[in-house]
């Protein structure tokens, strides 16, 4: 895999391999798109010039790394990353070690973690990326990532394109994606607060 922008655009990671679940990284085309978009989304709320500098990340089922390695390439002020299977959470922070990348790796469970640390307005997240295994639940980790998500904030789910369409709720609010993408047979969902 290779990243696709920023200030290691064209650098080489290797895709750790999973002992409990093969692990699934996002494509190249499918990155360099997320993150065009987050930069159009976020130029429309009134950030200019290199948004990214700004913007806080949490990717919330790291996998390979890539995502939050892109993030961090790319400009993030903050960029987290949580992994549950220790060999590859191993395997990830050897990559992040090698790119001397500043990004917080905890292992664990996102549905549990994340709500520890997103308790106050300054410590949520502007972009929430959410790549499980395409048969996970993706119901309450949504709905408990909306709760770390900043006010102009995106929450983006990777899912396989087959699965129903996923409505959320949050304070009693139904939520839909305000856009979709497909690539494949991956469907991107764009999340935002009502």
């Amino acid at each position: 895999m290779h990243l696709t922008g920023g200030q290691f655009k064209g650098r080489h990671i290797a895709t750790p391999i999973g002992y409990e679940n093969p692990v699934k990284p996002t494509l190249s085309k499918v990155r360099e798109s997320v993150f065009n978009i987050l930069n159009s989304y976020f130029m429309q709320k009134g950030l200019n010039g290199d948004v990214f500098f700004e913007l806080s990340l949490l990717d919330m089922f790291t996998g390979s790394g890539i995502m939050a390695l892109e993030a961090y390439s790319r400009g993030f002020k903050k960029v987290v990353a949580i992994e549950k299977q220790p060999s590859v959470f191993a395997a990830v922070k050897k990559i992040y070690r090698e790119f001397s990348a500043d990004i917080s790796l905890l292992r664990g469970d996102s549905t549990k973690l994340a709500g520890k640390f997103c308790t106050t307005e300054n410590e949520k997240f502007d972009v929430i990326y959410i790549d499980p295994p395409w048969d996970f639940d993706y119901l309450p980790i949504v709905e408990a990532a909306l709760n770390c998500l900043s006010k102009n904030g995106v929450i983006i789910t990777e899912c396989n394109k087959k699965g129903a369409n996923q409505r959320y709720r949050f304070n009693g609010t139904e939520i839909l994606p305000f856009r979709e993408k497909i690539y494949g047979r991956c469907k991107l969902d764009f999340i935002k607060l009502p």
